[in-house]
This record gives C-alpha cells, sequence and structure tokens, in this order.
C-alpha cells in the first residue's frame, strides 16, 4: 500500500515543488530527531533530503559515514528476499556497517 503524502507539495503527481517538499520534510526529519540530539550529544547526524532513489542515495552517503541507520518496514525475510528491499541491498553493498532497525 502506497503512504499518501501529507504536505502542501503534493497536489499533484504532475507538478510537484521540491524545494517545499525537502523543506516540509527536513522539518519532519527535525521533529522526529528530537530530544536524540540531547540524549546523545556526540553523535554526529547528518540531516539532508535528496530526490533520488534510496539505495544509490544513501550508498553514496555511506561513503562517508561510520553507520548507515535505516528503518524497516517489518516485512518477513521471505518477502524481502522475492520482492527486494532497500535495506536488504545496504547490508549487502554498503562500504559501512549498516543498522536496520523496526520502529517502535
Amino acid at each position: 500500500m502506497e503512504r499518501l503524502p501529507r504536505g502542501r507539495a503534493y497536489h499533484s503527481r504532475l507538478a510537484v515543488d521540491w524545494e517545499q517538499v525537502q523543506e516540509e520534510e527536513l522539518c519532519l526529519l527535525a521533529e522526529r530527531l528530537t530530544g536524540w540530539r540531547e540524549r546523545y550529544p556526540d553523535v554526529l547526524v547528518d540531516r539532508c533530503v535528496v530526490h533520488d532513489r534510496p539505495v544509490p542515495a544513501l550508498l553514496r552517503f555511506a561513503e562517508h559515514a561510520q553507520l548507515l541507520v535505516v528503518g524497516t518496514r517489518g516485512h518477513g525475510a521471505l518477502t524481502g528476499a522475492l520482492l527486494g528491499s532497500t535495506s536488504q541491498a545496504l547490508v549487502h553493498h554498503s562500504p559501512c556497517p549498516v543498522a536496520v532497525v523496526r520502529p517502535t
């Protein structure tokens, strides 16, 4: 099932204001990270939003990272093997360690 977009930038799939998408997603990311920076001040987190396919974009960032942390939707191993998976591709091709975490 496809997740429906949240912000005003998504009014039409044909005309997307990518600057507005980036701004809205950076705000959402900041909200999700609230409290973690204070709890773990020594952990450097680069926050960015890019317009690209997930695996190539994340592999480019992994070249300069000590750890790549990605979420999972919680599909079983068989589903991932049949359909492919961003986290599986990253685990197999990332130049740095990858932590795959499930949402709580």
